[in-house]
Order: structure tokens, then sequence, then C-alpha cells
């Protein structure tokens, strides 16, 4: 029987921002929100991209690998991982968003002993994928935004299901952070990340957030891609706005963390 092919977008090794230590980010692409700030649009869906270079040039973005050529490459960095307290993060995308091919990553690699994290909307059927959470060592949870209308329509769902699925996996004492992409005008009101506090502090054992201010570093791909229709331009709060979420945060009784 043939392995399995999932899409990769790209593989990128000895990421420092995506949990602690030396890590290795894999980039799974298939997403189900639509989020108007996406800084990886190539990942939508869960097959490599063509892209026109300015020079004209055609070039593929994302492409098809099994689980043992993943594994493979992965594997030449475990000594990193080990000496640092590092391992591997799933991202996207989603990677939940197919659950099949996550379970076989994580699987593959749960025989090393190696840790792994996973970057998530939050945005799936929870009882489908418990057994792959329950591998899991550490947890990047979203949340884009706490109204459920404004949600839809900055991501294209709802967050009814997104919050429900973060109270659970709180309860469950994995290790969790709470991420909120920040962006100047959309959801970085002080109100909002107050919510948003408040809602980390009442349900998650592990009461972290992480701020992570906007960039535009993806938007050229929407050229790339053909998809200007769908760029957006956002700017990132000041710092010193940014100072004051935070401060905020921690009226709340919740860490704020950082990974660099």
């Amino acid at each position: 029987m043939k392995d399995k092919e999932i899409c990769v977008s790209q593989i990128l090794h000895f990421t420092m921002n995506d949990g602690e230590g030396i890590r290795s980010t894999v980039f799974l692409s298939g997403c189900p929100l639509r989020c108007l700030w996406c800084c990886n649009p190539e990942t939508w869906t869960p097959v490599p991209k063509e892209s026109m270079l300015p020079s004209g040039k055609r070039e593929m973005m994302g492409r098809f690998m099994t689980v043992e050529e993943i594994a493979r490459e992965l594997k030449r960095y475990f000594i990193f991982y080990r000496a640092s307290g590092g391992g591997v993060t799933w991202s996207g995308g989603e990677p939940f968003f197919f659950p099949e091919s996550l379970r076989l990553l994580v699987n593959a690699l749960s025989r090393f002993g190696i840790s792994q994290a996973v970057e998530t909307s939050c945005f799936f059927n929870l009882e489908e994928v418990a057994d792959i959470v329950a591998k899991l060592d550490f947890i990047f949870a979203d949340i884009k935004h706490m109204d459920c209308l404004e949600h839809k329509r900055l991501t294209g769902v709802e967050n009814s299901v997104i919050l429900d699925n973060i109270r659970r996996i709180g309860a469950t004492g994995i290790e969790t952070v709470i991420r909120v992409p920040l962006i100047k005008d959309v959801n970085d009101s002080e109100e909002n990340i107050r919510r948003t506090a408040r809602f980390v502090y009442q349900h998650m054992t592990w009461k972290k957030m992480e701020m992570l201010p906007y960039h535009n570093l993806g938007t050229f791909k929407y050229s790339l891609l053909g998809l200007e229709e769908f760029r957006h331009d956002f700017k990132a709060p000041s710092k010193e706005h940014i100072r004051r979420l935070e401060e905020i945060i921690a009226e709340e009784g919740v860490e704020v963390v950082r990974f660099k």
C-alpha cells in the first residue's frame, strides 16, 4: 500500500517562536477559515499552488510528501530538539483540517519521543481528534475575536465551536497558550482583550496568553497566486497600545508570554 501523501506548504527549521527550544515548524495545507489578514493563502486548499514570480517564472508553493519523507527530514534535527528542549510544531493552514493526516504524523513522531506542539484555530470536531490532542505536549490556540458575529465577519466562521473546544482542552491540563493575532482597529480594543483574558482565566488550567502583532510579510503572496481580490491592508497596534493590553491581561490574572 502506498504511503499517504500530505500537502506540505513548507518546513522551517531552527524556528524559535513556535514553542520552547529549537524547533522545526511544518506548515500543512488546508484550512476551513478565511481570515482577512491571512499571511499563508497558499495553504487554503490542500494542493500545491502555482505562483507567478515578477520575472515571469512559474514556481510551485508546496509539495506532496509522504509521512515517511516528512519524518525522515525531521529526524535530521532530533539532536537539536533534545539538546534545547525543543521539538516539532505542526502549523498551517489548519493542522486538524485533515485529522487522518495529522494523526499519522503525530503517531510517527511519538515513537521517537519528540515533543510536539500544534498551532490551531480550534475549529474542528474534538471527538474526532481527541486521540491526537492527547499525544501533544503543547497547544497554541487562537482566539481571534470574542464576539461571535465579528469573528464570522473576519474569518468566515463563528467562534462558538472554537470557544467550546478551548474550554474542553483547557480542562485536560495540556499546556496551552491562547494566542491573539493582534490587528489595529480590528480586535485590539481593550474590551475584547479583557474579555479574552477573563475567558482564559476562567477556563484554562494554564492561564497564559500571547499577543502576536500583525505583520504584512505574507501579503506579497496574494499577487504571486493571483489572489489580489482577497488581499486586505491592515496595521499592527502601536507598542504603547500593546503594552497597555498586556497590562490588562495581567490585571485579569493571566500571564503574558513571549516566544523569541
